[in-house]
């Protein structure tokens, strides 16, 4: 009989630890951080089972859920974190147009120069430099070089295959990596490589 009064009474406070571990899941939902918001309601569960444990628990996941997402992120697999710094910046000389030229795949030899609109990368009949359709590795819209306060990006337009920095660190989708004279990336693979170049 104690046995029984012991397991009641375990549960009994695991239940209202769940109740606090709410707070954390929810708030983890909806600040787009489930993950840490799971870990939450789980810890106040079982750190229930120490009276007075719950609500500090909470209250610990809720102020790590508030915490930028760069200073506490779990990672994703597949995904790269973002550039530790900036590339350095290219602002050409007037008169000057930078290119991006390149230099091995299908479009091998072939320039194109990086106007105020940018340049997009792709199979689709809209893109700037435009791949033969079912190319492998390039997605319709596989990528772009875009103006960002005067600076030259390049973002990964959710491409099925990847866009990668020459280095091969891949670019998390629609996240901006500046660009400098020289540098190169590649789309799916380095068989089809670029680089950025002045004339």
């Amino acid at each position: 009989m104690p046995v029984v009064y012991f397991v009641l009474g375990a549960a009994a406070l695991m239940f209202f630890g769940a109740l606090a571990g709410l707070l954390p899941l929810l708030l983890g939902r909806y600040l787009s951080r489930p993950g840490l918001g799971k870990l939450g309601m789980l810890c106040c569960t079982f750190g229930g089972l120490l009276p007075g444990l719950q609500l500090p628990i909470a209250i610990g996941f809720v102020l790590a859920i508030f915490i930028k997402k760069s200073d506490f992120a779990w990672p994703r697999q597949g995904a790269s974190p973002p550039p530790a710094g900036p590339a350095p910046a290219v602002r050409p000389a007037q008169g000057n147009t930078l290119y991006v030229t390149c230099l091995s795949g299908p479009l091998r030899g072939q320039s194109y120069p990086v106007g105020p609109d940018g340049l997009r990368f792709g199979c689709d009949p809209s893109c700037a430099v435009r791949f033969a359709a079912g190319t492998p590795g390039i997605s319709r819209q596989h990528c772009c070089i875009r103006w960002q306060q005067g600076v030259p990006v390049l973002v990964d337009l959710n491409s099925t295959y990847g866009t990668f920095m020459g280095d091969g660190r891949k670019l998390p989708p629609s996240y901006p990596s500046q660009l400098a004279a020289g540098s190169r990336f590649y789309l799916g693979d380095t068989r089809c490589l670029f680089q950025l170049t002045l004339p």
